[in-house]
């Protein structure tokens, strides 16, 4: 995976291990749930400071939505379930103690359809379920932690870099650990599948994907040794799961798959966040089937704007719109692209009309928001902010949009309160604290007083915290 700062995340992941426990417990047994819990939580933490995260509620609703499919089909699980997409073109995924599960764009890239993703989702939740990171880091204090913190960052750098941090970190007592791995990921290949075919996903989609990586790793540097990957033995690996998604019978209940929701979301990826040079190709390949074309003028609109050739990028979606009028998310950026350029009336008058086939698009509605809200439209800016935030809780800024409403209407507890969850979610902790005491001081109710309370209880917590870090580095 591609990080801002790798160096910084690998001290972190080695800094957990050593204060994880004592070393003779850890070398001795397993972790229990709750330390695991706790472990992931950091992880998650160190992670998400590192790693560029893709915040697009379309992309990231569709892989979270088809995740927690896969998720409500196990028998038992000791973890809630979080799905996060890297801004990344290398092809990879990553399962983090407790339930942390990321996927590199560059690998959903690849991919045909909705049944390829859900098999590398059901992977990535097998190692959880197999509790395979958690067992590592146990059983690591009776390695040597630099040869385990080399191996964590060629999990992150991925690629060359990746393979070089592992191989420099190879000192005669991590063979035992680079065969464990090996059979981590046998058992993640086994329950994955079985987990895959309970959510009546075909076990081919699973070949298909594993195939598709072991091309492309040949492609991308000719022969690797296997316990150099990520994900080691991919070749092998596909000769077993071929045969035995063979071997097994076939479901009578195989899904009916959202092809047009993963191809929805996959544009969304090449337009929004591949290069250009490599966008290109696709939306090629795209324009020469009839039935895909107007995915390749959306996905070259999306390029266009974010190259700022917004007129470009206005003819784009039109001409996708003029194909398939009754896809709503391609009206809702053509609307934010009117945004953008300032016209407003054209702005509202198309997110209209993408509310008109989905009421309930939260992203739409965001949008239409903070369209009335330039215009003076406060009370009714907030009915639709309110009504998108109901929905979709974690669209980007949200919070500091309702915060704007409130204000304009002066009802300013909400105004204070929405700030302080806007800044808090951003990492501002002396901002959020400030929001927070100010929407105290405005509420009377006793119910608002006590959610407050416990928001300032949890910035204080974060605030020591991050002074006793600071003091230890001094």
């Amino acid at each position: 995976m591609t990080v801002r700062k790798p160096w910084k995340l690998l001290i972190y992941l080695v800094a957990l291990l050593i204060v994880v426990g004592p070393q003779t417990r850890l070398a001795q047994a397993d972790l229990s749930i709750e330390e695991e819990k706790k472990i992931g939580r950091k992880f998650l933490k160190a992670a998400l400071s590192q790693l560029r995260l893709i915040q697009d509620p379309e992309v990231v609703g569709y892989v979270n939505r088809v995740g927690q499919d896969v998720v409500k089909h196990l028998e038992v699980h000791a973890f809630p379930y979080h799905f996060y997409v890297v801004d990344s073109s290398a092809l990879n995924a990553f399962a983090a103690p407790a339930g942390y599960v990321f996927m590199n764009r560059g690998l959903i890239e690849i991919m045909d359809d909705e049944g390829e993703l859900a098999a590398i989702l059901a992977h990535e939740i097998a190692h959880v379920q197999s509790r395979h990171i958690a067992q590592r880091m146990a059983r690591a204090r009776a390695l040597n932690l630099a040869a385990l913190g080399g191996m964590l960052a060629g999990i992150f750098l991925g690629g060359e870099a990746g393979a070089a941090a592992i191989a420099g970190s190879q000192a005669g007592a991590t063979s035992a650990m680079l065969n464990y791995s090996r059979q981590d990921e046998e058992e993640a290949d086994r329950k994955g599948l079985r987990y895959l075919e309970a959510a009546n996903y075909s076990g081919e989609d699973f070949v298909k994907i594993m195939r598709k990586m072991g091309q492309d790793s040949w492609k991308a540097g000719g022969h690797i040794p296997t316990y150099l990957t990520t994900h080691p033995g991919v070749s092998e690996r596909v000769v077993y799961l071929a045969t035995t998604a063979a071997t097994r019978p076939t479901s009578a209940q195989v899904r009916t798959m959202d092809s047009e929701g993963f191809m929805l979301m996959q544009v969304k990826l090449y337009g929004s966040y591949e290069i250009p040079k490599e966008a290109e190709p696709k939306f090629r390949e795209w324009f020469e089937r009839p039935e895909t074309r107007a995915m390749a003028y959306y996905g070259r609109g999306l390029m266009r704007r974010r190259q700022r050739l917004m007129d470009e990028a206005v003819k784009s979606f039109k001409n996708a719109i003029a194909l398939r009028p009754d896809l709503a998310p391609i009206l809702v950026e053509l609307g934010e692209t009117y945004f953008e350029m300032g016209e407003l009336e054209k702005a509202q008058q198309v997110l209209n009309s993408a509310l008109t086939l989905e009421p309930d698009q939260p992203v739409a509605l965001y949008a239409l928001g903070r369209c009335q809200l330039e215009q003076g439209q406060v009370a009714e800016a907030s009915k639709q902010l309110e009504r998108a935030a109901k929905i979709n809780d974690r669209l980007p800024s949200i919070h500091y949009y309702l915060g704007l409403a409130y204000g304009k209407m002066n009802q300013l507890a909400d105004a204070h309160y929405h700030f302080g969850i806007h800044y808090k979610r951003k990492g501002s902790l002396r901002n959020a604290q400030f929001h927070f005491q100010e929407a105290l001081r405005f509420t009377d109710s006793p119910k608002e007083k006590e959610a407050i309370k416990r928001q300032l209880a949890e910035i204080k917590g974060a605030m020591r915290a991050a002074k006793q870090r600071s003091s230890r580095n001094r």
